[in-house]
């Protein structure tokens, strides 16, 4: 079968673009920079290809962010007061064909530590096996109970109307797949109850095998990539491992039916200017895919959907209604998506100086990027969160060049051939 003209389009921009960046990468990295120091008596100059430059630029990169996450993650537990008795907070777990896989959120969030619990499942009305679950869950605990979705086919819109049912002022949001840590919500519910508008913990995959593994280093070299727009004011907040107040719900107008509401979501929150608590060493797992392509297809969904948020938030600005945050955000979204396209032209600079013979400009980063890894591992392994590491932590290095080649990937299939719809990962329960 024979793509359709767009995707024929869209693959071989790809490739095109791919090599072009390379090429681009090639040509500025063979380029010779001098710098100049003027002593009283004699004048040092140094002469150097800007490939030096640019790897050295992105080492302190990988370097700075990544202790940054690591002073993050951890940072002692005892520096966030946690309350067990305290206001209704109602747990708001949106399912769709998640049978399988349920009983690990709501089975974590009734052990939960929090006493004034109630747990809000919503199902699809057309998705009798999972409905079927929900009703037994329901049956087995009385913190658990469910709403039928009043907007079939939408996360955003199963997570407002969960919301819009109960008259609850603390909502948390939390995905199928996830374990929720029986501390997570007493420490959520103390920084609410102190005066911030939403808590967002750090929710990792649970690595059990070569894919997984690579899931989870892709996770943390995000989470540490988000440490530097975080010292500008801009904290990411989502629709998992989130707990906010009804007032942050009404303000932002809940969640939008978007590819990534959550992204979406988390912007809104900024450009209305709302305290958000990012707390990285409150820790909750994921399941995490399990191929290569669920994989691929999982992290393009979220590079799309990131680029629809671009899109509308662009369309606000030009209608006068983002302000000087929106044009903030904007900012922020697009120093990603160009930050990723340049770690492709990065791959051509640092082929330059191997061929130089500076190994140190490819093993120094990978050093600091390892031991990132290797650092906040040892963590959630002595938290419980992961059971260890296979081989696979190796392949990290790659996963920028991945980032830039999914990212110029994802913008050419948003501009021409994206409809809508959106890839779902095979989840089993693991």
């Amino acid at each position: 079968m024979f793509p359709t003209a767009s995707r024929a389009v869209e693959y071989g921009g790809t490739i095109g673009g791919v090599l072009v960046l390379l090429l681009v990468g090639l040509v500025h990295g063979t380029e010779v920079q001098t710098f100049t120091i003027d002593l009283i008596a004699v004048t040092i100059r140094f002469v150097f290809l800007e490939a030096v430059s640019a790897i050295a630029v992105f080492t302190g990169f990988v370097a700075v962010t990544g202790l940054l996450l690591v002073r993050e993650v951890w940072s002692s537990r005892e520096s966030l007061e946690q309350v067990t008795a305290g206001p209704r907070l109602t747990a708001v777990v949106p399912v769709y064909r998640d049978h399988e896989v349920m009983d690990v959120s709501i089975e974590s969030l009734c052990e939960s530590a929090y006493e004034n619990l109630e747990i809000v499942i919503v199902p699809e009305p057309d998705d009798e096996p999972t409905l079927q679950r929900t009703r037994e869950l329901a049956a087995a605990h009385d913190r658990v109970e469910y709403t039928l979705n009043g907007q079939p086919g939408s996360k955003a819109g199963a997570i407002n109307h969960a919301v819009r049912e109960t008259d609850a002022e603390y909502v948390a949001v939390f995905d199928a797949d996830e374990w929720i840590a029986p501390e997570f919500l007493p420490t959520a519910m103390g920084e609410l109850l102190d005066g911030t508008d939403v808590f967002q913990g750090r929710r990792v995959p649970r690595p059990t095998g070569v894919v997984e593994t690579v899931a989870y280093c892709e996770r943390i070299v995000f989470h540490a990539s988000y440490k530097l727009v975080e010292l500008f004011g801009f904290t990411n907040c989502r629709s998992s491992s989130t707990v906010f107040t009804r007032e942050t719900f009404e303000r932002v107008g809940g969640y939008d039916d978007m590819l990534t509401e959550d992204l979406d979501f988390a912007h809104a929150c900024y450009r209305e200017g709302l305290e958000v608590r990012q707390a990285r060493h409150c820790t909750n797992t994921m399941e995490a895919p399990h191929t290569w392509t669920d994989l691929w297809g999982q992290r393009k969904r979220w590079r799309v959907g990131q680029i629809e948020v671009l899109h509308a938030t662009v369309l606000e600005l030009l209608r006068g209604q983002a302000g000087r945050r929106g044009l903030i955000s904007i900012g922020r979204m697009c120093s990603s998506l160009f930050g990723s396209l340049f770690t492709l032209a990065l791959v051509s600079k640092l082929l330059v100086l191997l061929i130089l013979g500076i190994e140190s400009a490819f093993l120094v980063p990978c050093v600091f990027l390892l031991g990132t890894i290797g650092i906040v591992a040892w963590r959630d392994g002595k938290d419980g969160r992961i059971d260890g590491l296979c081989w696979s932590v190796a392949l990290a290095p790659l996963l920028y060049p991945a980032f830039g080649v999914l990212t110029l990937k994802s913008l050419l299939e948003y501009l021409l051939s994206w409809d809508g719809s959106w890839y779902r990962v095979q989840k089993t329960g693991a």
